[in-house]
C-alpha cells in the first residue's frame, strides 16, 4: 500500500501516471515484444507438427523452452489459474485508492475481485518471461541479456503499479513464479547431465505430428463412413 500510495494522487483521485500517453506506449510495448520473441518458436512447433519430416527453422529446444514456458507462466499458471482465483482486488479497485473493496495482502485468497484479479501480475509474468529468450544468449553476453531482461520486466512491472493495476507483491511473485519455471525448464532441455540434443527434440517432435496426423486420418475416415448413406441389398 506505501509502494503504491507513492504514485497516488490524493487530492485529483487518480493515479498520476495513469492517464500519461508515453507510460501507455510504453506500456503497449512491453505486451508485444514478448510476444514477438516467443511467435516465431511457436510457428516453429506448430509448423513440424504438421510438416513432420521436414526441418525446423530454429533450434528444438530453443522452440521448446520459448514456447513452453510461454505457454505454462503468462498463460496457464498466471493468467488462467492465479490472476482468476486468488480474489486479491487491485490497487484502483481498493477504498483507499477510490474503489470499494478492502486491502488483502498477497497470501490472502478470499478477497472480492471476481476474476482477472491483482495477484499475481500477468504483464509482470510477460516481462520477467524476458529472462527465457536472455537464457539462450551465449558466453559474456548472455550476462548482460539477463540483465536487461530483468530491467525490462521492473519497467513492465513499476508501470503497472504506478497504474494503480498491481501492487508490488503481484510484481515480485509473477517474477518469482516465471523465472523458477525458466530455470527448471532450461534444466530439463540442457543443463541437467544426459540432457536431449536438438536433433533428439525435434524428432520427438515429428513423431508427435506423425502420431497426430494418423489420429486424424483415423477420425476422419469414421466420420466418412457414418456419413455415408447405408448400403443396399438385393432383393
Amino acid at each position: 500500500m506505501a509502494i503504491a500510495g507513492l504514485f497516488w494522487d490524493a487530492s485529483g483521485r487518480h493515479f498520476i501516471l495513469a492517464g500519461a500517453p508515453w507510460a501507455q506506449t510504453v506500456r503497449n510495448l512491453a505486451n508485444w515484444i514478448p510476444w514477438a520473441i516467443a511467435a516465431p518458436a511457436f510457428a516453429a512447433i506448430v509448423l513440424k507438427l504438421l510438416f513432420p519430416r521436414r526441418k525446423m527453422f530454429m533450434p528444438a529446444r530453443a522452440a521448446v523452452l520459448l514456447a513452453f514456458t510461454m505457454a505454462m507462466g503468462p498463460g496457464l499458471l498466471v493468467n488462467g489459474i492465479l490472476k482468476q482465483e486468488w480474489g486479491r482486488p487491485r490497487p484502483v479497485h481498493v477504498d483507499t485508492f477510490g474503489g470499494r473493496d478492502a486491502f488483502k495482502s498477497w497470501y490472502e485468497t478470499d478477497g472480492t475481485c471476481p476474476g482477472n484479479c491483482s495477484f499475481v501480475s500477468g504483464e509482470g509474468a510477460l516481462g520477467f518471461w524476458m529472462t527465457a529468450p536472455a537464457s539462450l544468449v551465449p558466453g559474456p553476453a548472455g550476462a548482460v541479456a539477463m540483465v536487461a531482461a530483468v530491467a525490462f520486466a521492473s519497467v513492465a512491472g513499476g508501470l503497472r503499479i504506478a497504474f494503480g493495476g498491481h501492487f508490488f507483491t503481484d510484481v515480485v511473485f509473477s517474477g518469482v513464479l516465471v523465472i523458477v519455471l525458466v530455470v527448471l525448464t532450461r534444466y530439463v532441455l540442457y543443463d541437467r547431465r544426459r540432457a536431449p540434443s536438438d536433433a533428439a527434440v525435434e524428432l520427438a517432435i515429428g513423431r508427435t505430428g506423425l502420431k497426430l496426423r494418423s489420429l486424424l486420418v483415423r477420425a476422419w475416415r469414421r466420420v466418412w463412413r457414418r456419413a455415408l448413406p447405408p448400403r443396399r441389398t438385393g432383393l
